[in-house]
């Protein structure tokens, strides 16, 4: 897992940005002056503090401050956020090898707490003011585990454990499966040359997410161990390639939604303001983001690319929506990434919109109702395939 991606990500969704008595981005001094400072006043700050100076300091190889810092967060009583903040430390890399047994030791501390009540119970208190139904809370939770479950298992392959990593990442599949974590089950299976086993988890992989290059280079070497030629590991991907769009797409236009789009009224980085009635007869297609958010910047690219795929469709509109408190960011942001779809502010919005984590978009028919919903981004997904499956259901269902 990246770094900045996963813990990033998870620190923000977290802890949020409420604090007042550090700045929107506080340096690593400050962080860290501001712990030892306040750190007999436990507060949401004080822990909000250790959890982004904690894989900072792993990285910088500060073991006196990480040793600092830690203690203290281990008076944090919330399960959850410590659970998470602790298993993703997996993913902050040190040369210092007192550094990587105390990271060691504190993934696999986190790793057990989320599988024990008190974590249930604590994601629960967290999740309440959120409105998440059991359902959506549960299939949270059970990714939140494997994520953390597979960072363990890659500092137990780090070391060695394989047979221990393997008996992890048995259990995380039983469970839960994603691309990247059936890439890692299939590495750690060739680190104990168990190839065929390794490549039917590498295939499941691509299966999963068609665009992955990462599960398409797996799929490569591993077969090319138990000697395919080029032209049958060719044919191989290809046809995996071929039945997981199938799968994909039966899957997401199976799921479709029958919700009336909210009434609606924002203001534009142009100034404009527009309602909900200028989309009319329309396929709309609604897009939350923030500048914080690492899957979000990785999503806005393909976005763009979307937009001027339809720029000349008359049948469909696009206008993508920031969640930023702080909305002073954004016009810089769309102008440094030359970004030309248009971008308006949330003020709430994506509250009336039920949304529960970004990025996530809508998709809205001619009739004014949310046919499809996407949440999150993954790495390898073919993106503009996927809205265009989204967009072409909608129009061959006016035709029918």
């Amino acid at each position: 897992m990246k770094y900045f991606l996963t813990v990033g990500l998870v620190l923000l969704l977290l802890v949020g940005c409420g604090n007042r008595e550090l700045s929107t981005e506080p340096d690593y001094d400050s962080l860290i002056s501001f712990i030892m400072k306040n750190q007999k006043k436990e507060s949401a700050e004080l822990y909000t503090a250790c959890e982004q100076a904690l894989p900072e300091s792993i990285e910088k190889g500060e073991l006196e401050d990480y040793q600092k810092v830690i203690k203290i967060y281990n008076k944090n009583t919330d399960i959850f956020s410590k659970a998470m903040t602790l298993g993703f430390l997996s993913s902050a890399t040190t040369e210092n090898p007192i550094l990587k047994d105390s990271v060691f030791n504190a993934v696999k501390k986190a790793e057990k707490m989320t599988r024990s009540e008190a974590f249930l119970t604590s994601a629960k208190e967290y999740y309440q003011e959120r409105n998440f139904t059991d359902e959506e809370l549960n299939d949270r939770l059970t990714a939140y585990r494997a994520m953390v479950s597979d960072g363990y298992a890659q500092l137990l392959i780090e070391r060695q454990q394989l047979t221990e990593a393997l008996s992890v990442y048995e259990k995380i599949i039983e469970d839960y499966q994603d691309t990247e974590i059936l890439l890692n089950y299939g590495k750690a299976l060739n680190s104990m040359n168990r190839y065929e086993a390794s490549l039917i988890a590498c295939i499941e992989a691509l299966k999963m997410t068609p665009g992955s290059l990462d599960a398409k280079a797996e799929i490569l070497n591993t077969a090319e161990l138990l000697g395919y030629s080029k032209a049958e590991v060719n044919t191989m991907i290809d046809e995996t390639v071929f039945v997981g769009r199938n799968i994909l797409r039966q899957n997401l236009l199976a799921d479709q939604l029958n919700i009336p789009m909210p009434e609606f009224e924002i203001e534009g980085l142009d100034s404009l303001i527009i309602t909900h009635e200028k989309f009319n007869d329309k396929i709309l297609i609604v897009s939350f983001w923030a500048t914080w958010c690492p899957p979000c910047l990785k999503e806005l690219p393909h976005m763009n690319e979307v937009y001027h795929q339809y720029l000349d469709d008359e049948e469909v509109e696009i206008i993508v929506v920031s969640t930023d408190r702080d909305k002073f960011l954004v016009p810089p942001f769309i102008s440094e990434n030359e970004y030309d779809f248009p971008v308006y502010y949330a003020d709430g919005l994506n509250k009336t919109f039920g949304v529960k984590g970004i990025p996530t978009l809508f998709v809205i028919d001619k009739q004014g109702m949310i046919r499809y919903k996407k949440v999150g981004f993954s790495e390898g997904e073919e993106f503009e395939k996927i809205m265009s499956w989204y967009i072409d259901e909608i129009k061959a269902a006016k035709d029918v």
